[in-house]
């Protein structure tokens, strides 16, 4: 074997290795395989690592390495990072994307995730779904199965994973897909999803997402002595888990746990995560049932001074 075939063997060994612990993740994970290759690595490799600084907040790290206006397909998440410090900017940044999806061939297919990402880090599932319609890329894939769940489309994520399936059935992102999609079924398909999140446990490492996965198949199967293990277990690897934390709450609840329990899982969630979907939602319920119980106690009181 030449020393040339010998270093590609081992950079697609890498690669794979870094791809498989985003997947996962375990985000630290893909980025200690791709740091000792940073000097010499392509755009697809370090791709993973920068995804996985996006991913546990440290995007600023992508702004230092990647400078503005350089040619790299890695300028896309650069892009990403923008819209994630600066959500007032992601329209500005989304014409860009979507620009350059529009005017330049993809090769990495990184244009086209940064811009789904971007579309669904602002709620628009449909414009991510429209840029990646037709994409035979198992990460495109994925990403569109998750849009479809978020739209309650099931059927059509259904369809979509059986063509993932088609494409590799054995691969990682196929696999995580079809347990996203037991999950959303209910609890028929539910212990399907928990062997799926319980091999890759054994075959990679327990993480947060594998391990909040069982946690909602036992919330869902009523099994809550192994949702709280299991929930336990993902605090330990990270403490202000943000799936967990949620994941917990809900627990709480189920299990009629005093309300102290919840209100400090919510109150470490406004800590850590101010501007989620789960805190301004609940924010915005709060508000409205506010104005509706001030909208009755006044039209109580004006029956009162009517008698």
């Amino acid at each position: 074997m030449s020393r040339g075939q010998q270093n590609e063997e081992d950079t697609n060994a890498v690669l794979f290795d870094a791809r498989n612990e985003y997947y996962i993740g375990n985000f630290m994970g893909s980025i200690n395989f791709v740091l000792p290759e940073q000097g010499t690595a392509g755009a697809e490799l370090l791709s993973y690592m920068y995804l996985s600084y996006l991913a546990i907040d440290s995007g600023r790290i992508i702004a230092s390495d990647i400078k503005e206006g350089s040619s790299t397909p890695l300028q896309a998440l650069r892009l990403v990072h923008e819209a994630f410090e600066q959500p007032s900017r992601c329209e500005e940044v989304l014409e860009k994307l979507t620009d350059k999806v529009a005017g330049d061939e993809d090769e990495t297919n990184l244009w086209h995730i940064a811009t789904a990402i971007v579309y669904c880090y602002d709620g628009q599932f449909e414009n991510a779904l429209k840029i990646l319609h037709g994409s035979t890329n198992l990460e495109s894939m994925a990403l569109s199965v998750q849009c479809l769940l978020r739209l309650h489309r099931v059927d059509l994520a259904k369809q979509l994973v059986a063509k993932m399936q088609e494409i590799s059935d054995d691969a990682t992102l196929t696999q995580l897909a079809q347990a996203w999609v037991a999950l959303a079924q209910g609890t028929e398909q539910m212990q399907d999803a928990f062997h799926i999140y319980q091999e890759f446990c054994e075959k990679f490492k327990p993480t947060p997402a594998l391990l909040n996965g069982q946690a909602v198949v036992h919330l869902g199967l009523e099994r809550y002595e192994e949702a709280d293990a299991a929930l336990r277990e993902s605090l330990i690897k990270k403490h202000n888990d943000y799936d967990t934390l949620i994941n917990l709450m809900v627990l709480s609840h189920l299990t009629g746990k005093p309300s102290e329990n919840i209100t400090r899982y919510l109150e470490q969630l406004r800590q850590f995560y101010p501007k989620s979907d789960f805190i301004t939602d609940l924010d915005k319920k709060s508000t409205e049932f506010d104005r509706l119980c001030l909208q009755y106690d006044l039209g109580a009181e004006e029956k009162l001074l009517a008698v």
